[in-house]
């Protein structure tokens, strides 16, 4: 194991105008995981048995009005932008929060070497069960298709797993980072994300990860790892409003 290492500098864009991070769901949906989603040319979804995160070319009114059939009763849609999201016809909001996207050029190794599993489709049960304790966020039953996914057992019981989400070209986000609450404190969250970041960038693409403005603790532990802030996100999470709703949408914690 090597000793601490000094932090990377921000990430540059590579060329003016906006990022493609700046709306990295529209461009993942429109792009490398279009096979994952459904919409049309101007406002996409994952697929509901993916991931509820929603893509929107833009805020324009025709854009705006092409989310409302994606968002399906009783099922939530998330959605990251980098300006905050103006009122939809139709929607109500049930979150408005800031979250940070943080990047990497390198990351530190592992702490100490540990056996670590690929989790395949036959752990999906278990997945679930890890994060439903863990309450890492998002994750659904073939969310682990969208990419690798490593974990590490204790006594033949899935107890940690990170692994990859979203995808746009030269870029691939770390999710699912999760430790079962009766296992935390033994590193296994840095080790499983320097891992699944290092194969990353091994393969020629750049780390990314998305995590609320007020968990301290994670954005210092990615921190630790390499990974910097690179902008901060509005996260809108939206419902359908029903038919007895009136008046406008709420913005609550939830």
């Amino acid at each position: 194991m090597t000793g601490p290492q000094a932090a990377p500098s921000p990430v540059s864009d590579p060329a003016p105008g906006p990022h493609p991070l700046d709306n990295v769901v529209w461009h993942a949906l429109a792009g490398r995981q279009r096979a994952f989603s459904e919409g049309d040319d101007r406002t996409r979804r994952y697929l509901i048995d993916v991931a509820p995160f929603a893509g929107l070319r833009d805020f324009s009114p025709a854009s705006m009005a092409s989310l409302r059939p994606l968002v399906s009763e009783g099922h939530r849609l998330a959605i990251f932008s980098a300006e905050p999201m103006p009122p939809a016809e139709g929607l109500k909001v049930l979150l408005a929060k800031t979250g940070h996207q943080m990047i990497a050029s390198q990351v530190l190794p592992p702490r100490q070497r540990r056996e670590v599993e690929r989790l395949d489709d036959s752990c999906v049960p278990e997945m679930l069960a890890l994060v439903e304790l863990s309450q890492p966020g998002p994750f659904a039953v073939r969310t682990n298709r969208l990419g690798s996914y490593l974990g590490i057992r204790a006594a033949g019981k899935l107890v940690a797993m990170a692994g990859e989400r979203m995808k746009i070209d030269g870029f691939t986000e770390i999710s699912a980072v999760c430790t079962h609450p009766d296992h935390r404190g033994f590193g296994y969250a840095h080790d499983l994300v320097s891992l699944v970041a290092q194969a990353v960038l091994d393969r020629g693409e750049q780390p990314f990860l998305h995590v609320f403005s007020d968990n301290l603790p994670a954005v210092t532990l990615y921190e630790r790892l390499g990974f910097t802030i690179r902008r901060t996100m509005h996260v809108t999470i939206v419902a359908a409003k029903s038919r007895e709703s009136v008046g406008g949408a709420t913005a609550h914690a939830g």
